[in-house]
């Protein structure tokens, strides 16, 4: 992660992710059920999704929390908390989301949702890279991470 700019892994990575939803959408649609190669290609696409998202999104999640959030906040673990809950929460109800609206509608929700999040971290998500978390800790308070270099 010293080498590669923590912004640019959340925008690929959701690209990527979003493109993936996206396709797997498109898959369900357009391949019928029953096809023989209606579950080989969304199983592609799931794996194409699911390494995006280990390769790119959960690394930059991780190094981010650890460098965005103050000293005091770091320990409390708020948003370890919350995307466990999100993640638990989602695990729960994907199955009830299928059956309401199909694979189809779920994953173009999905790519929606993933739409929403690349605006977001194209528009609001400073870079951090190559800065201290003393001086991250500082510009976060103040708001001048906002202010410095949005690469």
């Amino acid at each position: 992660m010293d080498h590669i700019d923590r912004r640019k892994n959340f925008i690929l990575g959701l690209g990527l992710t979003t493109v993936s939803h996206w396709l797997i959408g498109i898959a369900s649609m357009v391949l019928p059920v029953g096809s023989p190669a209606q579950p080989f290609v969304i199983l592609a696409l799931v794996v194409v999704f699911v390494g995006s998202v280990q390769l790119f999104l959960n690394i930059a999640v991780w190094v981010y929390h650890s460098e965005v959030f103050p000293l005091h906040m770091r320990g409390i673990g708020i948003s370890v908390f919350v995307l466990w809950v999100i993640n638990g929460f989602l695990s729960l109800y994907f199955p009830s989301l299928v059956s309401a609206v199909g694979i189809t509608g779920s994953f173009f929700l999905f790519a929606a949702i993933n739409v929403v999040a690349l605006i977001f971290a194209i528009t609001q998500v400073p870079e951090t890279r190559g800065r201290t978390l003393e001086a991250l800790e500082e510009e976060v308070t103040t708001g001048a991470i906002y202010l410095v270099h949005k690469k």
